[in-house]
């Protein structure tokens, strides 16, 4: 029973991040709404708000981008995880994650804030780690195929 319960939550947990990213998303662009007041405080400094409605938006469609693929993976997780289909999985979020960290890399250098810096950092750390873990994937997907032909 309690086999099964992690992997549910977890599905569960995405499925409740990818709907909170999705609405601040949407958020950003309802006029009068939380985050559109605070992007115009934060923006009386000396960024340009629609520049920053763009990177957020960006950021948004990485994350969910990154979310969606992590549910795919969460799905064979309990019948069989180690699928060609989920070395790819984690290449393509190890490619999302690093884009993402080069543009909060960029963010940085136009407008440097602590906070942004290290979201790059995470990011670029994140996007390693998938990939890393995707090759180690590779490797076991390659191993139980030798495995399922010797028998």
């Amino acid at each position: 029973m309690k086999a099964k319960l992690l992997p549910r939550i977890t599905e569960a947990m995405l499925y409740l991040l990818a709907a909170f990213v999705l609405l601040c998303a949407v958020t950003l662009y309802i006029p009068g709404s939380g985050l559109d007041q605070i992007i115009a405080a934060y923006c009386q400094t000396d960024s340009n708000p629609v520049a920053l409605r763009v990177f957020l938006t960006a950021a948004a469609v990485f994350a969910l981008w990154i979310l969606f693929e992590l549910l795919l993976v969460m799905r064979t997780v309990s019948t069989d995880p180690f699928v060609q289909r989920n070395v790819h999985a984690f290449v393509r979020m190890g490619i999302a994650a690093e884009l993402a960290g080069a543009m909060f890399a960029v963010r940085c250098a136009a407008y440097f804030t602590l906070m942004t810096a290290v979201c790059a950092i995470v990011m670029l750390l994140a996007g390693l780690f998938a990939l890393v873990l995707a090759g180690v994937f590779r490797r076991a997907v390659a191993f139980k195929l030798e495995n399922d032909l010797t028998i």
